[in-house]
């Protein structure tokens, strides 16, 4: 279910050259999407945005024969939901094509549904809490952080890494506990950093919060 073809949503709809400024408008906001797939004969043409419509709203002509801004936005069906990510974020896209490679259209991923996906992925969904712990690049050991977590009879729910400006790592831990200060006592103890935490009702909070303002960011 990691794929770019299981996020597909099947009844997206999709755009021909022969759709008016106005329908495209309409669909566009019916669906909640600011951009949608031109398709012909089943094949994919590019990703026009609502943008491209904006000034063409009175046009009732065949938006074919108009010179609009057609976007190259596309990717495979076996792409990693993280892949689908990076081309959404990188694009500023609403949806995501899914193309083969012999440009066959096969369907649209609504960002809605990749974040559904990544919040399952990454135990969003779950209770618990999350520490964030800043480490050297040197100093990361995923095996020593997880038994130090089980140790505290507690799990790991999900775990990522990424690098931050100043050439450190930052490692994100969701465990299943909500009552982090076992956790963080022992981490202490063995010399982790812990930048940040959040637990029981400031965790939720503070997800919230975060979820709020990707929702605003995404304008969906």
């Amino acid at each position: 279910m990691n794929r770019a073809e299981h996020l597909i949503n099947p009844h997206l709809p999709v755009l021909s050259n022969s759709d008016s400024a106005p329908a495209v408008l309409h669909l566009m906001d019916e669906w909640r999407v600011t951009e949608l797939a031109l398709v012909q004969d089943g094949m994919f043409l590019g990703l026009i945005s609502e943008s491209s419509f904006l000034d063409l709203e009175l046009f009732e002509g065949e938006i074919g024969t108009q010179a609009i801004d057609i976007k190259d936005v596309r990717v495979l069906p076996q792409a990693h939901v993280l892949d689908v990510l990076k081309n959404a974020s990188a694009n500023q896209t609403s949806v995501v094509p899914v193309v083969l490679e012999n440009g066959m259209y096969v369907g649209s991923i609504p960002v809605e549904n990749l974040i559904q996906r990544l919040s399952h992925l990454l135990g969003a969904a779950s209770d618990g809490g999350i520490i964030v712990l800043q480490l050297g690049e040197r100093d990361q050991s995923i095996q020593q952080v997880a038994r130090i977590v089980e140790e505290n009879g507690a799990k790991i729910l999900s775990l990522s890494v990424a690098p931050t400006a100043d050439n450190l790592i930052e490692m994100h831990v969701k465990v299943n506990v909500q009552d982090l200060n076992p956790i963080l006592q022992s981490l202490a103890r063995f010399g982790y950093v812990v930048s940040d935490q959040f637990q029981k009702d400031e965790f939720n909070h503070e997800l919230k919060n975060r979820y709020d303002e990707l929702m605003r960011y995404l304008n969906i």
